[in-house]
């Protein structure tokens, strides 16, 4: 097994990589690995394991087993980056690497525990009932979505702790949100280039608000109780506010607008 040369072992990412023997004989390019706890080196199940190009757009998305196991077939040679990520981990991230033509690589990447803080003051949702419920509402499990990201507790009491309105508390949670002709919540960038003329439309392309699973018009932000939201969500290229009260186990898309 020798090592691949465009591959460096990184002690925040990599703990291991290897070119397969007879890579030769494989027709596509793929990628197996296991995702571990770099503390006990348990494995670490359903991690939502991400194929970037150099541009660092989404090319192949999947996740690990409950054992820890991966395996992602490349779109094409190329160069490319492994990022994994998980509730209750830091993310983390391969060097820029290089696929060849039938190459097999094996990555095994380490990711280390985040402590998720809870305010002993208020009660928050489990990790396990929140990636539950949104299992059930999405069909996958949302550590599979990259920018899957959850705030509550300190971190959430921490952003309200003198932020001026809505706008300022989400800024601080570090979700984007505009106000310009269309107020945006989640932006996804600008719109795509027209195939032709090269023209990029500078309207920005927005994310979804939602309040305990009703659409809440993005323009109302402003109006949400948010002193009564004890989860925040950016899932998908939206963003989803709970209230403390919200029951994890009732799943309705219909109801009062919230905003």
């Amino acid at each position: 097994m020798a090592a691949h040369p465009r591959f460096r072992p990184n002690a925040s990412a990599l703990l291991a990589l290897a070119l397969a023997t007879g890579a030769g004989s494989v027709e596509a390019q793929e990628i197996v690995g296991r995702v571990v706890d770099s503390e006990n080196g348990a494995p670490i199940g359903l991690a939502g394991v991400f194929v970037l190009d150099g541009e660092r757009e989404v090319v192949v998305a999947s996740a690990s087993d409950v054992a820890g196991f991966y395996s992602v077939e490349m779109p094409g040679t190329g160069e490319y980056i492994l990022i994994v990520q998980r509730l209750g981990y830091f993310e983390n991230e391969t060097p820029l690497f290089a696929v060849e033509e039938g190459g097999q690589y094996g990555v095994d990447i380490e990711m280390r525990p985040e402590p998720f803080r809870l305010d002993p003051l208020e009660v928050t949702v489990r990790n396990e009932e929140l990636e539950r419920y949104l299992t059930l509402e999405m069909g996958s499990n949302p550590n599979s979505v990259f920018g899957y990201r959850v705030f509550q507790g300190l971190l959430l009491a921490e952003a309200k702790l003198g932020a001026k309105d809505n706008t300022d508390v989400l800024r601080r949670l570090f979700i984007p949100v505009s106000h310009g002709r269309t107020v945006c919540v989640g932006e996804l960038g600008l719109g795509m280039p027209d195939r032709k003329t090269g023209y990029i439309d500078p309207t920005p392309r927005c994310g979804a608000l939602f309040v305990n699973e009703v659409r809440c018009p993005a323009e109302h932000i402003e109006t949400i109780d948010m002193a009564s939201i004890g989860v925040v969500v950016r899932l998908g290229g939206a963003v989803r506010l709970y209230t403390r009260d919200f029951d994890w186990t009732f799943r309705s898309r219909t109801g009062r607008i919230p905003c």
